[in-house]
């Protein structure tokens, strides 16, 4: 599975966007709410994008996160019959993650009918199979931090550091570097979400460690 990509993003439309990864692009399908996100993040910066990557008979297709709460939603959409990859999207762009597993905890087949192409029958099916699988985010509904703080020491930076272990950096070195610049970001960090925070660290630590 391709976990995330690391680059730079070039180009955002409404339900796409494409990233520069070491002079290759690749193309993400992606929710509105998710492309109109990295639109802020065209030709700047190195981001890290959360992906899945799914390979059919006929095609293969690679599909791009803001967070891990939509890449979990989108995973778990994809178990339900009758929803493919673009109709999970399609529900991504609709509503928030929290509003969704808000409506299936109260079983509001209301809202979830209002959803583009969610009709009364596919409403209950989403509830009877998603309603005691997806969890409520608190620190999202909470504003994603931005009151409290967001992240402020390494261990909340693991899929970071596992990122670039992956590219062949020492874990300690990178652990270190990371902590270094926490120390001289924490005050902008405060004013940032958790993908945010992400977002503003990996170009930081990139340039410290090479």
């Amino acid at each position: 599975m391709i976990n995330a990509l690391n680059g730079i993003v070039t180009e955002a439309g409404e339900n796409g966007i494409v990233v520069n990864v070491g002079g290759v692009e690749y193309y993400l399908e992606t929710s509105s709410k998710c492309s109109a996100f990295y639109a802020g993040h065209v030709n700047k910066d190195v981001v890290r994008i959360l992906t899945v990557f799914q390979v059919r008979e006929d095609s293969m297709t690679l599909y791009g996160f803001k967070d891990k709460g939509e890449r979990e939603c989108f995973i778990q959409l994809l178990k339900v019959p009758g929803i493919a990859g673009k109709g999970a999207l399609k529900i991504l762009s609709s509503i928030s993650v929290n509003d969704f597993i808000r409506a299936l905890d109260n079983r509001d087949l209301s809202t979830l009918s209002r959803i583009p192409g969610i009709g009364s029958k596919t409403a209950q099916k989403l509830v009877l199979q998603l309603r005691d699988t997806l969890v409520y985010d608190e620190d999202d509904a909470a504003g994603h931090g931005a009151s409290s703080g967001g992240p402020q020491t390494a261990k909340d930076f693991e899929d970071v550091i596992e990122s670039f272990v992956g590219m062949g950096f020492d874990r300690k070195l990178v652990v270190r570097t990371l902590e270094k610049i926490l120390a001289k970001e924490k005050d902008e960090l405060r004013k940032l979400d958790r993908q945010q925070s992400e977002n503003h660290i990996f170009p930081l630590l990139l340039r410290s460690l090479t």
